[in-house]
């Protein structure tokens, strides 16, 4: 299936980078000024540590597209691409070292003031210009696992962990990420869905170089996400897939047609969509389509009975007679029912049609037809 998601990061962010922002953004020199006590300068330096973890907020956002494939029913693996967007609240715009350079420029220009009041000044404009910003932009390749609780239900609940590599295209670096997350989805057509999911990631940008005179990205950054995203589902096979419906009116024999009642839709499949050659097995591709068709009946004809008959040909060197080859097509046909079972379709909506119509001429091809019948 693809599927595209966009995530808002909930602001309760914690990690390395967040710290190295605050003290990139702690205005030191505020309590330098001359005059002040040690005291009044300790209570001065509390209050301006306070004030400056409220002002400095990081927060993040999330786009994520990908593919995923569904294996052994209740798993699932997946490959994604994934861009994040880290961004600080009133960050300084005014490096900390060119407040050192203008208080040298100003002591300079003015060599009866005092060293430490120049500082307070230099400090106290890089204090005032502040404005947010964006620190750090992402790109990642990620492979994740899912395990679903209910696959192919209208809703299905499930939990996704994962990890990636990527690059750090601002700044520069290397980037890890790893991710957990517990969803829902919602099946509103048989190969759509609509998904929700709480989302925690964890960001080491590792490997980093750094750059003159710029905020330092480095370290790591963990949020929370709240994410909606849509996709659609399909299986991998021939061209007759999960949710084309066949109209029918087909001649099954030279002698026999089945003409469809107004009310009664028909879904037809080769026996080979479906089954091994010459047995009642399942194979992979056919289940992926009994799972795409078992949705369709549960969400697109909820008031439909379902109708299932096997047409199968002769054993070679058979009689036609022969009662085995009946029992084959009804035993296809049971095969069938579990697989709609196991999906959560109801026995009492699924009818075993197959008996009496197994036989028909040979040129024919093995056939397996679903009809919709109104109650």
């Amino acid at each position: 299936m693809l599927f595209g998601s966009g995530s808002y990061g909930l602001g309760m962010s914690s990690g390395s980078l967040e710290r190295f922002a605050e003290t990139y953004n702690f205005p030191t020199y505020l309590a330098y000024r001359d005059g002040l006590s040690a005291e009044t300068r300790t209570i001065a330096y509390y209050l301006l540590t306070d004030f400056n973890s409220d002002q400095v907020r990081l927060n993040s956002h999330l786009g994520e597209v990908g593919v995923q494939y569904a294996f052994f029913k209740y798993l699932s693996v997946g490959l994604t691409g994934v861009y994040q967007s880290i961004e600080a609240s009133n960050l300084r715009q005014i490096e900390p070292t060119f407040v050192l350079l203008n208080a040298s420029q100003i002591q300079r220009q003015f060599p009866s003031s005092s060293y430490n009041d120049n500082l307070f000044s230099s400090e106290l404009l890089s204090f005032l210009i502040r404005k947010d910003r964006r620190i750090s932009s992402i790109t990642t390749g990620n492979l994740d696992f899912g395990i679903h609780f209910f696959p192919n239900s209208v809703f299905d609940p499930y939990i996704r962990f994962g990890g990636g590599l990527g690059n750090e295209r601002q700044s520069g670096g290397k980037v890890e990420r790893f991710f957990a997350g517990l969803g829902l989805r919602f099946h509103f057509a048989s190969s759509y869905f609509l998904f929700f999911e709480a989302l925690t990631t964890n960001t080491y940008i590792v490997d980093f170089k750094p750059q003159v005179n710029t905020f330092r990205n480095r370290g790591n950054f963990e949020e929370n996400f709240v994410s909606l995203g849509f996709g659609k589902q399909f299986s991998i096979g021939s061209a007759n897939e999960e949710s084309k419906v066949i109209s029918v009116e087909q001649t099954l024999d030279k002698t026999q047609t089945i003409e469809s009642p107004p009310r009664i839709r028909t879904f037809s499949f080769l026996a080979s969509e479906l089954f091994e050659p010459r047995t009642t097995r399942i194979h992979i591709e056919g289940r992926a389509k009994l799972d795409a068709l078992a949705r369709s009946f549960a969400i697109e004809y909820p008031e439909y009975e379902i109708v299932i008959i096997n047409f199968v040909a002769p054993f070679p060197g058979t009689e036609e007679e022969d009662p085995l080859h009946e029992q084959f097509g009804i035993n296809r046909s049971l095969a069938i029912f579990q697989i709609l079972r196991e999906k959560n379709i109801p026995a009492k909506r699924i009818i075993n049609a197959t008996a009496g119509s197994t036989r028909y001429e040979l040129d024919s091809s093995e056939k397996v037809i679903f009809e919709l019948r109104a109650k």
